[in-house]
């Protein structure tokens, strides 16, 4: 019968090291510095890029952000550089300035769906967009938001360039019996 012995078996250094408790911090912390730099390097090849295809707008008095979010004053002859976010605004806006009543909607939203029916019970002659078709939705919510003074939900309903609010505003202008009185006399084309 062999006799046990009470010396510890020889480790493998390699096994030894990988289960040691510095060595996976060290690896988690070397792979969250790669990730980092690699998101930064990334981003901002991302936004040279971008600003590489981005149009030349001349803004007269108008006001702009500097890089680091102050307020600057640019003067009339100044071209400023329209970023694809002030781009999405300028869309959203002409949206908003170009059709009497323009709603803001979702697809699959029941709330979207409900305030068009009642829409279309009036007129269909009404700017439409789905933003959840759209690439950059959730920036167009943002814009939306910031536009309409707080309202963040969907449908986002705008009557002559105001925001009215979603679908239970226009329900409540309904219930009153002024919807109607309204879309005519905003000029919109209504049904027989």
């Amino acid at each position: 019968m062999e006799a046990l012995s009470t010396k510890p078996k020889p480790k493998n250094v390699i096994t030894t090291i990988v289960r040691s408790r510095r060595f996976r911090v060290l690896v988690l912390a070397a792979v969250a510095f790669y990730c980092i730099f690699y998101t930064a390097t990334l981003y901002k090849g991302s936004e040279d890029s971008d600003l590489s295809g981005a149009k030349s707008l001349t803004q007269q008095g108008h006001s702009v952000l500097d890089g680091e979010g102050e307020p600057m004053m640019v003067e009339a002859d100044q071209d400023v550089l329209e970023t694809p976010i002030v781009a999405l605004e300028h869309r959203i806006q002409g949206l908003i300035d170009q059709n009497r009543v323009m709603v803001f909607s979702k697809t699959y939203c029941p709330y979207s769906a409900a305030a068009k029916k009642l829409l279309r019970t009036y007129t269909n002659d009404f700017g439409l967009l789905e933003v959840d078709l759209e690439a950059k939705g959730g920036d167009i919510k943002t814009i939306l938001t910031k536009i309409s003074h707080g309202h963040s939900t969907f449908p986002s309903i705008f009557f002559a360039g105001e925001s009215i609010g979603g679908r239970d505003r226009l329900q409540a202008i309904e219930d009153k019996g002024e919807l109607r009185q309204r879309l005519d006399a905003l000029g919109v084309k209504m049904l027989a």
